[in-house]
């Protein structure tokens, strides 16, 4: 017959002194949690270096009532206004059309950039190798041409006299018409149509090759369990994709609404350097302002407006790039 005996051994006699714990900091210096700020800080420097002066002027003339020649021959004829300025600026008509024309003009952008690039690139993921490594370069060759460069270049396809685009439509209809249509006579065809097949022209190879490498990063395993389930392609497309690089897809849009909105260049050069007001958006009306017609005080009043606009849509992004991180915690 055995015994057993259940004794309890003392924590003392089996084990030494627990190791003594160092305490542990708190604060904006804990585990490092400064290092990411030391590191920006150089370029956060650098931007206000940069940007604070330049600002400050700008604001500085916006209360001023300056033009070219109190500027050059009489500085004392300037004045500050107050808010004289924006009252002239906000009570113009022609203001809010440029204004509301290039809010349109914005949105038509994205939204077709977008779109199209997003197609491409689905496209652009499907071919082989060396149909790839073709289309990429191309596109890097199409996005290393200057906006200016690009701007007569469809000039001359859209011509009415000798232009490509008029005799590809005659060669299709026949009519002697097409082949002398003047694509430029009506600002809303000349502008949503011509001018913004210009500047998507310009955009499409960034958002394309995006896309592309953001498709990339969506797992495989996900996509095929999306179609054993019984998802088809839209579905696993909506459901699947479309959240993997909605990151991607918020930075491609706002920084695509801050490129489309102060477009200049490319209708500049549409309109052979001197756009109608039927053409101007915001970046072609702050240049007829400021340069054309050298009111530098009403040119820094537009130049608010545009910056003021954009801060907003970037507020926006912002705020959806905090709720994507939040939810991936």
């Amino acid at each position: 017959m055995s015994v057993t005996t259940n004794e309890t051994v003392p924590r003392s006699e089996t084990s030494g002194p627990a190791p003594a714990q160092e305490p542990r900091r708190s604060g904006f210096l804990a585990a490092g949690h400064y290092i990411p700020y030391a590191m920006i800080l150089p370029a956060a420097a650098a931007l206000v270096g940069v940007l604070a002066y330049p600002l400050y002027k700008l604001f500085d003339l916006s209360f001023l009532n300056i033009n070219r020649y109190a500027y050059l021959v009489n500085p004392a004829l300037a004045k500050y206004i107050g808010f004289d300025g924006y009252t002239k600026m906000f009570g113009d008509d022609q203001f809010w059309e440029v204004v509301l024309r290039s809010v349109y003009f914005t949105v038509e952008l994205v939204v077709l950039s977008m779109v199209l690039g997003m197609l491409f690139a689905l496209l652009l993921n499907r071919v082989s190798g060396w149909v790839k490594i073709i289309c990429i370069t191309v596109m890097m060759f199409v996005w290393a041409i200057p906006a200016l460069v690009t701007g007569t270049v469809f000039r001359w396809l859209f011509a009415s006299n000798g232009g490509v685009v008029d005799y590809i439509g005659f060669l299709f209809t026949g009519d002697e018409k097409t082949k002398h249509y003047d694509w430029f006579a009506n600002p809303t065809v000349g502008l949503y149509v011509v001018g913004a097949a210009v500047i998507i022209w310009g955009a499409l190879p960034f958002l394309v090759l995006g896309l592309n490498a953001a498709l990339t990063q969506v797992p495989k395993e996900l996509l095929e369990a999306a179609t054993l389930d019984g998802a088809g392609p839209f579905q696993a497309f909506r459901h699947v994709v479309i959240p993997v690089i909605k990151p991607f897809l918020m930075i491609s849009a706002a920084l695509s609404f801050i490129w489309d909105f102060q477009v200049f260049a490319q209708i500049f050069s549409l309109r052979n350097t001197s756009p109608e007001p039927g053409y101007w958006t915001i970046g072609t009306y702050l240049y007829q302002k400021g340069i054309v017609a050298s009111h530098y005080s009403d040119s820094s009043v537009i130049s608010i407006v545009m910056i003021l606009l954009m801060l907003a849509v970037l507020v926006f992004y912002i705020r959806q790039m905090l709720k994507i991180g939040a939810q991936d915690r």
